[in-house]
């Protein structure tokens, strides 16, 4: 892999594009990589060099033109093809007030935002990390948390889908924001965007209201029928919210069941 050299005016140099990192106070290192395996394992191997190290990791993104073998959740494979995608991993230590729970339902947010911005293009969410348009997925999120001794780090991952037909990417129900606007986007000035959001998200975090903005957003609206699968078994019941973790709220035969990770098999 290498690492495109910032140029004369202090820019970093990614895809046809170039990035602004004087626009960030949070994040202090930021790898645009030509070509990895996966950001979020490259990302877990950062984690444990550092801590072996006895230092502190800084804020820290990475982000590929391309990854050869990028995953979503359950190890399943993510294609990211490079010029067709936006595919990046930021990882930071977590504060002890930080509710780890609620860290990727904001980033999905901060992600929608940034893409209305960069694209012009409405998405909404899907519980618990998924950003989809018209019933179909455009991006998602990758959360995983390590911990070694008395340090703990999150690290993200964040793909989306910008440009050609999602035919090409193998994955069921997909969607492109070329598709949805159709018009041709910049992946350096989205990519510019999405850091941005991140990075403003972070500075500015509020994470009392943070659930209540996610539902805002979301594509669920309470009474819609749901299946999720948790655990190894498949619950049934009525959207109600999310509670003040973020976990599901599913309205049952039984009452009130609260789901704190899971894959919805229907929505």
């Amino acid at each position: 892999m290498s690492r495109p050299a910032a140029t004369s005016s202090g820019l970093l140099g990614f895809a046809e594009g170039t990035l602004d990192p004087g626009r960030w106070s949070v994040f202090e290192n930021v790898a645009c990589l030509d070509s990895i395996r996966s950001s979020n394992d490259l990302a877990r191997e950062l984690v444990d060099f550092y801590v072996q190290e006895e230092q502190v990791l800084p804020p820290t993104v990475l982000v590929a033109e391309e990854q050869t073998r990028a995953r979503g959740r359950g190890g399943r494979e993510w294609k990211a093809p490079r010029g067709r995608g936006l595919y990046l991993t930021f990882l930071r230590r977590l504060g002890g007030n930080e509710p780890i729970a609620a860290i990727p339902l904001a980033v999905a947010r901060w992600v929608r935002d940034a893409i209305a911005e960069g694209a012009e293009l409405e998405v909404g969410l899907k519980w618990p990390n998924d950003l989809y348009v018209g019933g179909r997925k455009i991006a998602g999120i990758l959360s995983e948390a390590r911990t070694q001794g008395e340090e703990s780090y999150l690290a993200v991952g964040i793909g989306i889908n910008v440009r050609g037909d999602p035919t090409d990417l193998g994955v069921p129900n997909a969607t492109t924001v070329e598709e949805q606007t159709g018009r041709r986007v910049g992946l350096a000035p989205l990519l510019q965007a999405v850091i941005d959001h991140l990075d403003r998200g972070f500075a500015r975090s509020d994470w009392s209201r943070e659930i209540e903005e996610w539902q805002r957003v979301s594509v669920h609206r309470p009474g819609d029928a749901m299946r999720v699968r948790s655990g190894g078994l498949e619950i049934a019941g009525e959207y109600r919210g999310l509670d003040p973790s973020g976990f599901l709220r599913l309205g049952t035969g039984n009452g009130e069941t609260i789901v704190s990770n899971g894959e919805l098999v229907k929505w």
